[in-house]
């Protein structure tokens, strides 16, 4: 009797966790996609809303490169990053080592 009343409880909690997830799931989602449209907005973009499903897109508008432009004089160059120089991988004989020759005796 102990065991069914487990079975009968566990499968009880499993139908409302899964009622709270479809219920609140959607909503936290939908924050989520809020908080990451504010971010990129203050990075330099802008938001536009189409629709009220919580369809949107993200629409680059340049304006962080616009203000880069403002703060460099014009004509000057700044290189924030060189790459390291790699030295190209010996391929084929060079890396194999010494080679015998040998005849094949058939």
């Amino acid at each position: 009797m102990a065991f069914l009343k487990f079975i009968l409880i566990t499968v009880a909690v499993y139908f409302v966790i899964r009622f709270l997830f479809k219920l609140f799931l959607p909503f936290a989602m939908r924050k989520a996609a809020e908080k990451l449209m504010k971010k990129a907005q203050e990075q330099g973009g802008a938001y536009s809303g189409q629709g009220q499903g919580g369809a949107f897109y993200y629409e680059f508008t340049g304006q962080g490169q616009q203000e880069n432009k403002r703060s460099q004089p014009e004509g000057k160059i700044q290189v924030d990053y060189i790459p390291p120089k790699e030295t190209p991988e010996r391929k084929g004989t060079e890396t194999a080592g010494e080679f015998v020759d040998f005849e094949e005796i058939k």
